[in-house]
């Protein structure tokens, strides 16, 4: 029978005994079905059935009520800014002690001695239910991530056959696609708890997009998510924005501080492709990017390829082989320079250079006078033996500033 049927009919028939109106939602507090209601409902549970989802801070407050590891019914207290108006009896439901939702009834009347055995009985019922769902989707979903895992292999019959597979199962909707990648500050291996939050975190970010528009992936070092923006409320140029809400996610699984430096995460984008087969070149593209990123960090956090500049075309070499390019004297020794005089004159030098060598942008940007600039300007060239009004000389140390960065030896 239909798991969703019968768990939208334990509801019914549990609410039409008690006369109650009666809930059940995941473990994130996300409605999975609901009675009709028999009284009235306050706030917290009407925003739970219109947008599916409920505050953070909501789903915080159920867990410090329930006693860890228990699936002994508590009584939910108020919290009027959390639109709690209506005491609630929670019943967690848990199939072989992992928790797999709630059970609640809301309690606009006294309870009776019998009600917490009652929602007791019924939540032992949900936990069979949920647990064949899971069981059920844990099915679909190792197929998934099998034929995903096949789209990035350098086989191009495995790619072809791992996309018409997607597309014929109803998994995707096929139609231009990109890949993002998203990883933390150092290329290992993820321990077991940031693996789930990496996995949670590329869940919750797919439900922004409709069914058939996305794909996710976890692999030992970094997560993946693959998405069709097309006739979604994320067109191409807003995919910085689903960047943004990964990396919110990822941080909020963990209940990370996103300023903490052991906590710095990034996402690089792929350029968008037409077809499913060709995302190989996409995915090695936001891998890219989120290797640049890791070192230059005035690229920001979310990065897209198109946006890497002369950083794309030289992430491209080797790491090793970018390393044994020397610099120019002067430049090198004014990088292990550890002064912050020297530093600042450094950051300045570059932004002048980024900014095209316009004076007045660079001072307006840097928020310091246009007589800081030249003087500056004039000591880097005094200390580095160059002449920034050569085009020669200014591309070497432009292009010598670049290659420090990615190479660890400027940050």
């Amino acid at each position: 029978m239909d798991v969703v049927w019968d768990l939208q009919r334990l509801v019914d028939g549990l609410a039409e005994r008690l006369q109650r109106s009666v809930a059940v939602d995941d473990p994130r507090l996300r409605l999975l079905a609901y009675s009709a209601h028999h009284t009235t409902v306050d706030r917290a549970r009407e925003q739970s059935i219109l947008q599916r989802r409920v505050p953070d801070e909501l789903v915080d407050w159920v867990y410090r009520h329930m006693r860890k590891g228990s699936d002994e019914p508590f009584f939910l207290p108020l919290h009027l800014e959390l639109g709690l108006t209506i005491e609630r009896l929670c019943v967690p439901i848990r199939h072989r002690r992992t928790l797999l939702g709630f059970l609640w009834i809301l309690l606009t009347e006294p309870p009776d001695d019998r009600l917490a055995e009652v929602a007791g009985d019924a939540a032992l019922e949900a936990g069979d239910v949920l647990f064949r769902e899971s069981f059920l989707e844990e099915i679909a979903r190792s197929r998934e991530r099998e034929l995903v895992r096949d789209l990035f292999s350098h086989d191009r019959p495995v790619r072809e056959f791992a996309a018409s597979e997607l597309i014929d199962n109803d998994l995707f909707c096929g139609g231009e696609a990109t890949v993002m990648v998203m990883a933390g500050p150092r290329p290992e291996a993820l321990p077991d708890h940031r693996r789930a939050a990496m996995e949670l975190a590329l869940q919750r970010t797919r439900r922004e997009f409709p069914a058939r528009h996305s794909l996710h992936l976890v692999r030992p070092d970094h997560g993946v998510l693959i998405v069709a923006p097309g006739g979604t409320a994320w067109p191409s140029r807003r995919l910085p924005d689903v960047g943004e809400i990964l990396r919110k996610h990822y941080l909020a699984e963990l209940g990370a501080n996103r300023h903490d430096p052991d906590e710095r995460v990034w996402v690089g984008i792929g350029v968008l492709q037409g077809s499913l087969v060709t995302l190989l070149d996409c995915y090695q593209q936001a891998q890219r990017a989120v290797d640049v990123a890791r070192f230059v960090r005035t690229l920001g956090t979310v990065v897209r390829t198109e946006d890497l500049g002369v950083y794309g075309l030289l992430a491209e070499i080797p790491r090793d082989r970018l390393r044994q390019v020397g610099l120019h004297r002067g430049l090198t020794s004014l990088l292990a320079d550890e002064d912050p005089q020297v530093r600042t004159m450094v950051a300045t030098v570059e932004a002048y250079l980024d900014n095209a060598g316009e004076a007045k942008t660079t001072a307006e940007r840097l928020r310091i006078h246009r007589a800081s600039l030249y003087h500056r300007l004039r000591r880097f060239e005094e200390l580095a033996g160059v002449d920034l009004r050569n085009g020669d000389d200014r591309l070497v140390v432009h292009l010598g500033l670049k290659l420090a960065r990615l190479t660890g030896r400027h940050r």
